[in-house]
């Protein structure tokens, strides 16, 4: 059981945060301030069951992302993340049951390029993580991370609905460690109301493959399915609210949780 607690605490952050939007025009900027806080209600066994956290309270986590968009031409885009978490002592204890104490720290900072295939709105995406952050936040000693995929949308009138399917690796570390590859597949729908409320609904699939050490396998994979319920409140014609209420409601060796993000975002034009 700890093997598995220690695997779920090392790898309940995705490698990076990625925008599903479309892209933004040639010379746009936006700019956006993401908090999320997340209580866990149960664990997700490996037979894709429930049992109840070991501790008496919910573990809880709180994140915050800030993320930079830039349209680099008529056909790519280029994004930025920076994630930093803070883990109260229970999620400590989940991960590590000799710690009695909370702990923060930035994740690995991540850069994304997406581009435009043919003006179809569709198209492949590529980034990388530097090898920056805290290592309890990042799970071993920060190194570089790769990240391939699609993503596409399709906009009609009020409606829309974007996505996007993500590999992500980090390579064998000096250590001999091997951290498990991610894959990611997602979209988020919604439609646009005449007084400025969007509501929108997103689902998630995430998974973590085995870590190992020196060729030997350490962890088992992890998989996840997010609901995220939500809305995009508009301020002002520069600036959005973006609300969801992101619940992990199936899966096998992870947590069950349920929370809240908000987002900040201003789009400027060129």
């Amino acid at each position: 059981m700890r093997k598995l607690l220690l695997t779920v605490f090392l790898t309940s952050l995705p490698v990076f945060a990625l925008d599903e939007k479309p892209l933004l025009a040639q010379g746009d900027m936006e700019a956006g301030l993401y908090t999320r806080v997340d209580g866990t209600y149960q664990m997700l066994s490996p037979k894709w069951g429930y049992y109840s956290a070991p501790t008496p309270t919910a573990p809880i986590s709180l994140g915050m992302d800030a993320t930079f968009k830039y349209g680099m031409s008529e056909s790519s885009d280029l994004e930025i993340s920076m994630p930093w978490v803070f883990r109260d002592a229970d999620w400590a204890k989940e991960g590590q049951p000799s710690r009695d104490d909370w702990y923060t720290g930035f994740d690995r900072i991540a850069l994304v390029a997406k581009v435009d295939v043919s003006k179809t709105g569709v198209g492949p995406l590529f980034g990388f993580d530097f090898p920056l952050g805290n290592e309890k936040v990042v799970g071993f000693d920060p190194e570089w991370g790769f990240t391939f995929g699609g993503w596409g949308g399709y906009h009609k009138a009020n409606r829309w609905i974007d996505g996007y399917a993500t590999w992500s690796v980090t390579p064998q570390t000096s250590s001999g460690y091997r951290p498990g590859s991610q894959q990611v597949a997602m979209f988020n729908t919604g439609v646009q109301l005449d007084e400025g409320v969007a509501p929108t609904f997103g689902m998630q699939w995430n998974r973590f493959g085995s870590n190992s050490l020196k060729g030997v396998v350490e962890t088992d994979e992890q998989q996840s399915f997010t609901a995220s319920p939500g809305c995009i409140l508009e301020l002002d014609e520069d600036w959005n609210l973006e609300v969801k209420v992101p619940v992990v409601f199936a899966g096998r060796n992870t947590y069950g949780t349920a929370g809240l993000s908000l987002g900040i975002v201003g789009s400027f034009e060129n």
